[in-house]
């Protein structure tokens, strides 16, 4: 379905898990900023949208940075649509920052992946259950009760927050058949193998570089003790030592 960019001087996989590492921890502390104090919900708003705008044109020039493009492409333009009813209706601007907080996890399993560690490791899997396979369910019936509410103040179910459950159950829906991924993944993962994927390729290119380097290095030297042999051959006045040697090999 897609055509794949394929760059010489460098990665779009860790180019992408290194942007997103840095973009959603911005988007995490003013998420948390929002809902610990009810202000900067603009600003919060303004940079996950610009995020998700940019993350999707990646995805689509380079869909070979994620496992599962169309996926992640049907999420990102599933959830900027969400986003236009917060906008538009200050008073579920609540309701995107709690759908938001899921970020915390996505963080978390990209860090997992790219730095790895025991402690990332045990992170991702708990706010994975709490935030995907718990948390999101539960928004579902929350944001179908908003609908209820605003369904009796506008006379009529035909509003937009009719939208919210109907999405909200569509993105736990991926987040169930990410759950089942996850599982299967693992019971196929040996033990000892499941996090640091890029922090092992970048300690495995080192070392590769390193044998290189030694090897080039020897040869040189190789190289050099044989050009200086065959100089003071040639540099002598009678030639003894050159001789001498030939000599003891004619004589065995």
């Amino acid at each position: 379905m897609f055509k794949l960019v394929y760059p010489r001087s460098w990665d779009p996989v860790v180019l992408h898990d290194w942007f997103n590492l840095c973009v959603i921890a911005i988007l995490n502390a003013e998420n948390v900023t929002y809902l610990a104090t009810g202000k900067g919900f603009e600003l919060f708003f303004t940079s996950a949208m610009v995020y998700f705008l940019l993350d999707t044109i990646f995805v689509g020039v380079y869909p070979q940075s994620v496992k599962s493009p169309v996926v992640i492409l049907s999420h990102h333009i599933c959830t900027a649509l969400y986003m236009l009813i917060p906008y538009n209706y200050p008073h579920y601007q609540w309701c995107m920052a709690y759908c938001m907080l899921v970020e915390i996890n996505t963080w978390l399993l990209i860090a997992r992946r790219t730095i790895g560690g025991k402690l990332l490791e045990a992170l991702f899997y708990i706010s994975w259950v709490v935030l995907r396979n718990i948390f999101y369910p539960y928004l579902i019936w929350a944001f179908y009760q908003e609908w209820q509410i605003e369904t009796k103040l506008a006379g009529t179910p035909w509003n937009w927050i009719l939208v919210t459950p109907i999405c909200q159950a569509f993105l736990t829906g991926l987040n169930y058949h990410w759950t089942l991924q996850l599982v299967f993944k693992l019971l196929r993962t040996p033990t000892g193998q499941k996090y640091g994927k890029h922090l092992r390729k970048h300690q495995a290119a080192l070392s590769a570089v390193a044998d290189v380097r030694q090897a080039a290095s020897s040869s040189n030297n190789s190289c050099s003790h044989n050009s200086s042999s065959r100089a003071s051959c040639d540099g002598s006045d009678d030639g003894s030592s050159c001789g001498s040697s030939k000599d003891v090999a004619k004589a065995d």
